[in-house]
């Protein structure tokens, strides 16, 4: 398994803005969190050098990432599955999934339960954790 150092990195490289999250959970570990979020090696190298077992986390800035909760599943059912399809697509600990898209000329931000019960999205001014982070165990 990848550490979260070679992941936070990775990332950083292909211009993702990263920070540290808590050990086994998903609050920020800096200062200002998601605002934090930066694609600087030694930054990244320093937050991981004094938190070795701190999360990843990618700033949703510019994005917006779907966030369905096992409980919005049925919402997926009533999606065209192309247009979900045209995004990345990750499959969380707990059994959802997050389906990232660039924002194209918008100003989207985080909402909750607006789509659907158990669908969530992150977008300006949020974040969301990535792999090989780990949440409770």
């Amino acid at each position: 398994m990848q550490s979260c150092l070679a992941a936070a990195l990775s990332y950083a490289e292909l211009g993702y803005r990263v920070f540290p999250c808590v050990p086994g959970g998903k609050e920020p570990a800096t200062a200002h969190g998601c605002l934090d979020a930066t694609t600087d090696v030694e930054q990244i190298e320093r937050w991981w050098q004094s938190m070795p077992q701190a999360n990843v986390a990618i700033s949703t800035d510019g994005f917006l990432v779907v966030d369905v909760d096992t409980g919005g599943k049925g919402w997926v059912a009533t999606v065209d599955r192309n247009d979900l399809l045209a995004g990345s697509m990750a499959v969380t600990p707990s059994g959802g999934s997050h389906h990232w898209f660039r924002q194209q000329g918008t100003d989207l931000h985080n909402t909750t339960s607006k789509l659907a019960n158990g669908v969530d999205t992150r977008a300006n001014g949020g974040y969301v954790l990535v792999p090989p982070s780990v949440v409770g165990g």
